[in-house]
């Protein structure tokens, strides 16, 4: 009985020993498998290191070309920029002395005209004025472009610098029998914070695109509304609009929609581009909406603070 139980504890020993065999067997190979797939992992690794390592040189590359790129861009800009104004000026001193001349003539001061003479002085007068206001324009969006325009900001009654632009462009409104008007009586309007000059730019280039594409007979809309922290000014048409398609380009510099250049033949599609930009300086912003034929709404916002 003694000899069996041996034999059967010693069976028990056996088969545990095995089993503790067949387990180490089983640990190594699944170390020796984790080792492998670890093996294989770390050169994975390795080697997306090394292609991170060459994006990143390629990127540290393409950022030195591109600030290259772009120093050598802002060189072209500045030359471009000094090329237009020496030629707007060399151009406007010749323009002026041209317009004094023009003007003493047709004045009579360098003897008697006839009509037709008259007649077709007053149209090269009319040419040199335009191509003084072209240069004009020209200089100006280059100042504003090239950051060299100065903004003096101070506290400013926004109605009573309407009115003032109102009485000097009137005159323009009458010829065409076109009403002006403010849309709603104001009341309690804070005073904006702006720099007045650029501001009565803006609303003078805004008004007097709108008496030139609005239709004799029509009418403009004035409106001015405050919210916490802006002014909202608005002028309104009833004139020409602008087509969908020239939409996306209005505020462009040189830019002039078709039915605008049927409309005014004259224009050097500068001054909404400079319009908007000028707003942008004095913390303010500018869009539009506008429907063919029906006419069309400015907007642009100016700050309180």
């Amino acid at each position: 009985m003694n000899q069996k139980r041996s034999k059967s504890s010693n069976l028990s020993k056996n088969d545990s020993q095995d089993q503790d065999d067949q387990n180490i067997k089983d640990l190594q190979s699944f170390n020796s498998d984790l080792e492998d797939k670890v093996k294989e992992r770390t050169a994975e690794l390795n080697d997306l290191l090394k292609e991170q390592g060459k994006s990143a040189k390629m990127l540290i590359r393409r950022d030195l070309e591109l600030t290259r790129a772009n120093e050598k861009l802002q060189k072209v800009d500045e030359m471009k920029s000094s090329f237009i104004s020496v030629v707007a000026h060399q151009l406007r001193t010749p323009l002026s002395g041209m317009k004094w001349t023009l003007s003493m003539v047709i004045a009579g001061d360098l003897g008697e005209l006839n009509n037709e003479q008259k007649t077709f002085l007053m149209k090269a007068y009319e040419s040199n004025t335009r191509m003084i206001a072209l240069v004009n324009d020209m200089l100006v969006a280059d100042r504003v472009q090239s950051e060299r325009m100065r903004f003096r900001f101070k506290r400013v009654n926004i109605i009573d610098l309407i009115d003032n632009i109102l009485f000097e462009i009137s005159p323009q409104a009458s010829k065409k029998n076109i009403s002006i008007s403010y849309k709603s009586k104001f009341q309690d309007i804070p005073q904006a914070y702006i720099d007045p000059e650029t501001i009565r730019a803006v609303l003078q280039n805004l008004l007097e695109n709108a008496i030139k594409y609005t239709i004799g007979g029509g009418k403009i809309e004035i409106d001015v509304k405050k919210d916490a922290e802006h002014l909202t000014i608005s002028i309104a048409d009833s004139g020409i609009g602008v087509p969908e398609e020239d939409k996306k380009n209005i505020f462009s510099k040189f830019f002039r929609a078709r039915n605008a250049i049927k409309q005014e033949t004259d224009g050097s599609g500068l001054g909404l581009y400079i319009a908007k930009t000028m707003v942008e300086k004095n913390g303010g912003k500018m869009w539009f909406n506008s429907v063919p034929g029906e006419g069309s709404t400015f907007y642009f916002t100016v700050p309180l603070k």
